[in-house]
């Protein structure tokens, strides 16, 4: 049967090739027709993201267990690779055996090694996945699984099988270094040469064909991953990380948004294409875990369901969320998404934090949202409402323009108008403004700047919101107007430099500005206050009244504009201070709730999320909990008076605390 060998193989191939290909063309031909986004450039960057989050397994080994399992199975199969490469060539030229060359030794104990890696890592892949079960695993295609895990098993257990009936047979010189081999090799002792020949043969079609069928069956499966997630990290966004939304062409654009599969680009499909239904993203998602309709893990797989069923003209799935009957048509959000999963979402980014293949979920959320708005109109009153209250009071809190600078009464506040030379405006926002709790944070920023001696002035009331509230919600039109207003009224005033206390409007002019062509320098507040103290021109010399802290990350000023470390260093140099970090905090902190315009709306159903932000606050034992984003005092001062904590948790502005600390008065 040997001598068939070389035309089987040939065979075999030909029919996986075929096969694949019946199952892949359809995905490839969509990549191909898809919408173009530029992902080219910086190359070295780019192979060094490859290296690090791909081959280095960064993001998986934060998550000890599964971490493990998947780094063994991962690299275990990789350097398979070559073994199944040795095992096609000996089908396709039986006289070869490199296992008769002594060179080949030291791979030959690598693959044995990495053999036992995989089973260990398959084991506890298993272990973890029918036993212990996380939730982040709810959703997941189960089935799937078992006959991923399965199909690895059988290639290791078959390519065990094939040299151990060669170390049977006396034809591996290179016998010592495959340890493993070598003792399954004990099952076939005794046996006839043409029995353990006849095995050896059975273990090497056995070996392809499982191979063949995997390769195959990957195309249907969430392992995809296998084949797209190199080439995912490496076509990811290299530019900051809060420049994640891109600007829309609103005069030459046929469509607003994304409302039919098609519509998404190249990347945003092979992003979910990529999905490896791990559950990280939904584990750290605060809509998710307070009982919200939006898992960013399904809306992938759902979006991931529609393209491709799409790419193979198949009948349109109901996804996750919405088991009703498929509708006729490619509208994502008749049979694909609820509208409700959208509008759940805080942009708060935890989901692309944790992805360890590097999926970017919230611009592909915030593209469906444009849809909705800019093409139908369609958005939760309360949202529809603060968009109204923007365009005709210039904020969305409804509060008359008039009404700005009421925060400033009693104190000196320099006007830009009056101090056209100032080096910083102060730019107060709409949730400082409008909103009456947080006017301690400006007050007390106004007196430390002042101590301090610099240069800075406001607007006043020709400040406007700057449309990060508008671009969030969809209303991607009302941000281009508010932001061409605000730089016609900065770059008349020629202002170069800004201080902005709330991180939304910080990320704003930082990151999304620079499309419209306006680059202001732009610094947050806890960033200026800690170079001052730094340079010896603020003195941090009083305890406060109440001293053990804990500090909560903003979203906007953290994940996305990767400042996690200024406000720490300023606490921590206040006498007295004792810091408690939150179970999570830092790249893993949860977000307040505030964030994706859902400030504006009511929150239901589940609990609230800054309730429950709150308690991981007050599970500390601190008794104040320091902010540095309005928002996100907004919604703590909620959480502590709906849940009468006011006697056990005070929450305060990092600038609030420096005042205090400094001895000022605001």
């Amino acid at each position: 049967m040997i001598w068939l060998s070389p035309l089987a193989t040939v065979a075999l191939a030909s029919l996986t090739a075929a096969l694949g290909w019946r199952r892949f063309g359809p995905l490839v031909a969509s990549l191909r027709a898809a919408a173009p986004e530029d992902r080219s450039g910086q190359m070295g960057q780019r192979l060094r993201g490859v290296l690090e989050y791909v081959l280095g397994q960064r993001r998986l080994l934060t998550w000890p267990f599964s971490g493990l399992a998947h780094f063994l199975i991962f690299w275990g199969f990789l350097i398979l690779n070559l073994e199944i490469l040795q095992a096609g060539l000996e089908a396709l030229v039986p006289p070869l055996n490199l296992d008769q060359q002594y060179w080949w030794g030291p791979i030959a104990f690598l693959q044995d090694l990495l053999a036992l890696a995989v089973l260990v890592g398959l084991a506890l892949a298993a272990l973890n996945r029918y036993l212990l079960r996380p939730r982040r695993f709810a959703g997941s295609h189960q089935r799937d699984a078992t006959w991923i895990l399965l199909l690895i098993g059988l290639v290791v257990v078959t390519q065990l099988g094939l040299y151990g009936t060669q170390i049977a047979s006396g034809q591996d010189q290179v016998v010592n270094l495959r340890p493993f081999s070598d003792a399954v090799s004990s099952i076939f002792r005794g046996m006839g040469r043409g029995e353990v020949d006849g095995w050896h043969e059975l273990f090497l079609w056995l070996h392809l064909l499982v191979i063949s069928g995997f390769l195959v069956y990957l195309a249907r499966s969430k392992h995809l991953h296998i084949l797209t997630a190199a080439p995912n990290v490496f076509f990811r966004s290299l530019e900051p990380a809060g420049r994640h939304l891109k600007l829309l062409d609103l005069e030459a654009a046929e469509t607003f948004g994304v409302s039919q599969p098609q519509q998404l680009t190249w990347k945003q499909q092979l992003d979910l294409l990529t999905c490896t239904e791990c559950g990280r993203c939904q584990s750290h998602c605060p809509a998710f875990n307070t009982g919200k309709p939006l898992s960013p893990k399904l809306l992938v797989t759902d979006l991931r369901d529609a393209v491709v069923a799409r790419a193979r003209g198949e009948a349109a799935p109901a996804g996750f969320w919405h088991r009703g009957a498929g509708a006729a048509g490619d509208r994502l959000l008749d049979w694909s998404v609820e509208e409700e999963t959208l509008w759940s979402c805080t942009t708060c980014g935890a989901c692309v934090e944790q992805c360890p293949v590097l999926i970017e979920h919230v611009p592909v959320i915030v593209d469906l949202r444009r849809s909705l708005v800019l093409e139908e109109s369609r958005l939760p009153r309360e949202a529809q409402r603060a968009l109204d209250s923007i365009e005709q009071r210039g904020n969305p809190f409804g509060v008359a323009r008039e009404g700005r600078m009421r925060w400033a009464e009693g104190l000196d506040v320099p006007l830009l108008a009056d101090h056209p030379d100032a080096e910083y405006l102060y730019w107060v926002g709409c949730a400082t403004a409008f909103d009456e709790s947080n006017w301690p944070t400006a007050r007390a920023l106004v007196q430390v700047l002042s101590a301090a001696g610099v240069s800075f002035a406001v607007l006043g009331p020709q400040e406007i919101c700057n449309g990060d509230p508008a671009r969030r919600l969809g209303n991607e039109y009302l941000f281009q107007v508010q932001a061409g207003q605000v730089v016609e009224t900065l770059r008349r005033a020629g202002v170069r430099k800004l201080i902005a206390s709330c991180p939304h409007c910080l990320n704003t002019f930082a990151n999304e500005y620079p499309d419209l062509g306006a680059k202001f320098e732009v610094i947050h507040h806890t960033q200026l206050l800690e170079q001052l103290l730094t340079e010896g021109r603020i003195q941090l010399s009083r305890e406060l009244k109440e001293g053990n802290l804990t500090y909560h990350d903003p979203c906007y000023l953290g994940r996305w504009n990767k400042e996690y470390d200024a406000p720490r260093r300023l606490l921590r140099a206040i006498p007295g201070v004792r810091l408690t970090e939150m179970k999570r905090s830092r790249e893993d902190a949860m977000c307040c709730g505030a964030g994706g315009g859902r400030v504006f709306m009511e929150e239901q159903p589940g609990e609230r999320v800054n309730r429950v932000r709150v308690q991981q606050a007050r599970a500390t034992g601190a008794g104040q909990a320091a902010l540095a984003c309005p928002f996100c005092a907004t919604m703590f001062q909620e959480g502590i008076s709906s849940q009468d904590l006011q006697g056990s948790l005070k929450a305060a502005d990092v600038a609030v605390l420096v005042a205090e600390s400094m001895g000022l008065t605001y």
